[in-house]
Order: structure tokens, then C-alpha cells, then sequence
């Protein structure tokens, strides 16, 4: 972790962004094959249990919404008291952090588990997508308090410099994923719900194991599974920065809410290529996630050693290492897309909606270089209001309004919302580099820092 420290502060950045960027490249790889291995064996079953999986996804993502938030902001502290050298505040930090994902993901899941009939109904599911969709959500709630435990360590290691133990463990809940996918759909004959187990019990051993390694002493973390005394300044300080993230993620997954709620009225053909070529464009996008989030932690740790020159350098690099991936990757999308979707679905209804999705996507994606750098170096620097406004802002001023006026105004149906989607990225994309433009992010938001001369 030393070795790793001197890199991020003093090192070559094109070397220290892909030390970071690539481990998470790879986990980010392999999330979005646990997905698509899901919409794989699901779609086995059926067009209308894909698009229940699809379906239900943004109220999980909304739950864990909250805690993600904060969870950005315990990565910012803790990286920039790192930068700083001061690690008994990195600890404390990590702490409250572990505190606060264990309390709020009890209460997540068994509030979500009451709740889910009475969600899905108000998403406008009706008929089998109805009966489906709740009967997986439910099962899928079970595993809030335990993904909240894994957010808290990814960020821990995130903050540290420390990309390849979370790629081990999401490599391990994904081949468990997909062992167990088909055993509990096919071999013990559980349908949707034989999917909502395997995921979740692809996530539990994983999580505590993580857990257990804090307690063990992560680096230079190390927690107290069984000490919940909170410590007052650091619980606020999280909570300070980490709420606008958590409004802003909490919005998005909201947003998506309405968005899946406004795809329902074309049928379940275009729920299920919705979720499919979202599940498809965050493979093409996923140089830009890791790339984004290894921004965050050397931008925390420079800011915290008072090197604010490097953070714009890096800041740079990023955006062009970030563009280079996205026009290879979202070339491929363009031109594999109808082999791509009928992957999942052999229906011609699903295939159509999706290719049109895809490449629709295919022309903006690289434009998410610039939105997911912007966020990187926003949340590294705790500016999390700021990250919050340009998240919600996609979804919520641009994507949303532009479904709704194409929608209504024009006779394109559920294309509307394809380019609606695609449109948004380019619109976002711009705001992003304005907002960067302005400096705001070149002062900390953690205020018993000792900035190091």
C-alpha cells in the first residue's frame, strides 16, 4: 500500500491510473457478466421473466442507493486522510462507515421485503410480469444488508489504492453466481425465484468474508465488527458529504423507476430489450467506470498532499484514456448488436427493440468519458453536491423530459425513449465539462484535514 501511496503522489499518472483503473475495469467486467449470466439463464425461462429481472432492478439499485452514497464519501475521507498521512482519522472513518452500512441495511431489507407487492404494483406491472416480478424482488431484498457490508469494503480498498483484492472477491460471487443459476432454476426446478437465490447467496460467504478481513486489518484499515459506538464529528462528517451522493444515486435509481414505467406501456418485448441493452452498454461503458474511479482515489490522495497541479493533470489523462476504450468498445456494440441481444431473447419483437437500442447508444457512448471523469474527480474531491447535480441532472432535466416530449409529440413509440437515452449522454456530457471548467473541485470538503506543505 505504501508502494502504491508513492505512485499515486509522485509517480507517472498514465501508470498509476491503469494500476488503479484496470483491477476495476476487470471487476466492473465481471459484475456485468454476473448480470447478463443471470438474464442468460432466466432467459431460459421465459421473455416475461427477463423482463421481470429487468423490471425490478432499480428498486434493488434504489435501496442500495442511500448507502452507496455514503459509502463515496467514506472513500473520499478516507483517501484524502491518507494523502495526508493521517490514519488514525482513516480508521475512525472506516468505522463509522462499517456502522452505518450494518444499521441502514437491516432496516433496507426488512422494509423492502414488506413493501414489494405494493412497489411493483405502483411501477404499473400487471399479470404474470406482476406475480414474477415480486416473487423474485422479495427474495433479492434478502441480500441488502450484505451488499451494503461489500460496498463499504470495495470503497475501503478503493480509498487505499488497493483495486485487485475487490476484483478477487466479485471474481468469486460471479463464479458462484453462475454455478448456481442453473442448479436452482433447472435442477430444483425454482423458476425466477431459483435465480434470486443463487444471487444471493453468491453475495453473503463473499461479504463476510470481507468484513473479516477488516477486522483483520485491511492495509492501513482496520475496523471492530462488534464496537457500534458512534463517534460523533466523523458520523456527522460522513453524513454531510455522503448525503447529496446518496439524494443523486437515490434519484437516478427513482428516475429509472419512472423510466421502466414509462417502457411497461410498449409491452414486455421492450422492457425485456431495455434491460438487455443496458446490461450490454455497461460492458461498453465500463472503461469509463474505472477509469472515473481510479480519478477518485488519486484525486483524493493528492488533494490531501496538497497537490492540486497533478489532480488537473491526471484529470486529463483520464479523459483521454477513458475515450480511447469507449470508441473501441462502443464500435463493437454497433456493429455485433443484433448478435449481441439475440443472445438473451430469440424473439424477433426483442431482438428489433434492441439492436435500435444499442446503436442508438453505440453513437454517444464515448461522450460518457467525459460525465464519468467528472464525477470521479467531484466525489475524490467531496464535492459529492456537485456529482449529484450532474447525476440527476441526466436523468431527471434531460432524459426523462426528452421521453415525454418525443413520447407525445411524435409517433416513434418506444423509440422515443432510445434516443431519448442516447441524447441525454451527449447533453450530460457537456454540463460535465462546464462544471469542471469552474475549479469548484480544487478545494477539499473535509475539514479537519492537515493539509501537508
Amino acid at each position: 500500500m505504501e508502494k502504491n501511496r508513492q505512485l499515486i503522489l509522485k509517480g507517472s499518472l498514465v501508470r498509476a491510473i491503469l494500476t488503479l483503473a484496470i483491477p476495476i475495469m476487470l471487476n466492473n467486467l465481471i459484475q456485468s457478466l454476473y448480470n447478463l449470466g443471470d438474464a442468460f439463464w432466466v432467459s431460459r425461462i421465459g421473455d416475461v421473466q427477463v423482463a421481470a429481472v429487468n423490471f425490478v432492478w432499480p428498486v434493488s439499485f434504489f435501496t442500495i442507493s442511500f448507502a452507496t452514497g455514503i459509502a463515496v464519501a467514506g472513500a473520499a475521507m478516507i483517501s484524502q486522510y491518507i494523502g495526508a498521512n493521517q490514519i488514525t482519522d482513516a480508521n475512525d472513518t472506516a468505522q463509522q462507515l462499517y456502522i452505518f452500512a450494518l444499521f441502514f441495511g437491516i432496516i433496507a431489507c426488512t422494509f423492502g421485503m414488506i413493501f414489494t407487492p405494493a412497489i411493483v404494483k405502483l411501477m404499473g406491472a400487471k399479470g404474470l410480469l406482476l406475480s414474477e416480478s415480486i416473487l423474485y424482488l422479495r427474495i433479492i431484498f434478502i441480500q441488502v444488508p450484505f451488499l451494503f457490508m461489500m460496498n463499504i469494503f470495495l470503497a475501503i480498498n478503493q480509498a487505499q489504492g488497493d483495486t485487485i483484492t475487490p476484483l478477487i472477491l466479485n471474481a468469486s460471487s460471479a463464479i458462484l453466481n453462475i454455478i448456481l443459476d442453473p442448479i436452482f432454476i433447472f435442477v430444483f426446478n425454482m423458476g425466477i425465484s431459483g435465480a434470486a437465490w443463487a444471487t444471493v447467496l453468491s453475495m453473503v460467504p463473499l461479504s463476510l468474508f470481507g468484513i473479516f478481513r477488516l477486522s483483520k486489518g485491511l492495509n492501513y484499515i482496520k475496523i471492530k465488527p462488534y464496537d457500534l459506538r458512534f463517534n460523533l464529528q466523523k458520523m456527522k462528517m460522513l453524513i454531510r458529504i455522503g448525503i447529496p451522493s446518496s439524494l443523486g444515486s437515490s434519484g437516478v435509481a427513482f428516475g429509472f423507476i419512472i423510466l421502466f414505467g414509462f417502457v411497461v406501456q410498449y409491452g414486455d418485448a421492450a422492457v425485456a430489450a431495455l434491460g438487455i441493452g443496458n446490461r450490454l452498454n455497461s460492458l461498453a461503458f465500463m472503461p469509463a467506470i474505472g477509469v472515473g474511479a481510479a480519478l477518485t482515489t488519486i484525486t483524493g490522495q493528492n488533494l490531501g498532499a496538497n497537490q492540486v497541479e497533478r489532480v488537473a493533470k491526471a484529470y486529463r489523462i483520464s479523459i483521454l484514456l477513458a475515450l480511447i476504450f469507449l470508441i473501441m468498445t462502443s464500435s463493437i456494440l454497433w456493429f455485433f448488436a443484433p448478435n449481441l441481444v439475440s443472445i438473451f431473447s430469440s424473439t424477433e419483437e426483442v431482438i428489433r427493440h434492441g439492436t435500435f437500442y444499442l446503436r442508438a447508444l453505440a453513437m454517444t457512448t464515448w461522450s460518457i468519458s467525459f460525465f464519468n471523469c467528472a464525477l470521479g474527480l467531484l466525489n475524490g474531491s467531496g464535492h459529492t453536491l456537485h456529482a449529484m447535480f450532474l447525476d440527476a441532472s441526466r436523468l431527471w432535466l434531460i432524459r426523462i423530459p426528452l421521453i415525454i416530449i418525443l413520447g407525445n409529440l411524435t409517433s416513434l413509440g418506444a423509440t422515443a425513449v432510445w434516443y431519448a437515452i442516447s441524447i441525454s449522454n451527449l447533453v450530460a456530457a457537456t454540463v460535465a465539462i462546464i462544471l469542471i471548467l469552474t475549479g469548484v473541485w480544487k478545494k477539499t470538503k473535509v475539514r479537519d484535514l492537515h493539509i501537508l506543505k
